[in-house]
């Protein structure tokens, strides 16, 4: 991802999509948790975006783009809510402990390293991990995908090994913070 920072403080607008993209849901559920409407936060992320543009020379790292970003979001939702008076009450948006940011941040970035795994599979091994994920037994994604059930026992396996791989960082740092 570094690499995409590199071209994005260049200019390269190819970056920027791809920055933009990777992080839109993301940050539109993040704008979401203060009970912001759809069209509101779609409005907040891209003001967000278009300042992080116009700043795109200060990014060192991923880690760096990050937290600007939700920081960013973070406090223009809050201006947001101030100047429209939301429904939300501002005291407790404002009040929010940064535990109980964190804590939604770090969902929301674990929930898109998975997510971003999956996409990583094979089609066959996506699809089967899929069902699976939706409560499906080993005999019902066999019988839905017309393939034996040791099929559908051996790709679990190999995508699970191999998503085990892809998330190794990230599952160290579940473990140690218990999430």
């Amino acid at each position: 991802m570094d690499e995409i920072i590199k071209r994005f403080r260049e200019g390269n607008q190819r970056a920027f999509e791809e920055l933009f993209w990777g992080f839109f849901s993301a940050g539109r559920q993040f704008v979401k948790s203060f009970q912001v409407d759809d069209s509101s936060a779609d409005d907040i992320l891209q003001e967000v975006f278009i300042h992080i543009w116009d700043k795109r020379q200060a990014f060192k790292s991923e880690d760096h783009f990050k937290a600007y970003f939700y920081k960013a979001l973070r406090n223009n939702t809050v201006k947001y809510i101030t100047r429209n008076k939301h429904v939300l009450n501002l005291e407790s948006a404002e009040n929010k402990e940064s535990d109980d940011v964190l804590l939604k941040i770090t969902e929301i970035e674990f929930n898109r390293e998975i997510s971003r795994a999956i996409s990583l599979l094979s089609e066959k091994r996506r699809e089967i991990i899929l069902l699976s994920m939706s409560g499906m037994s080993e005999q019902m994604i066999a019988d839905t995908l017309n393939i034996s059930i040791n099929t559908v026992k051996n790709q679990k396996t190999k995508a699970y090994a191999f998503l085990r791989q892809e998330l190794k960082d990230i599952s160290s740092f579940v473990l140690l913070f218990g999430l």
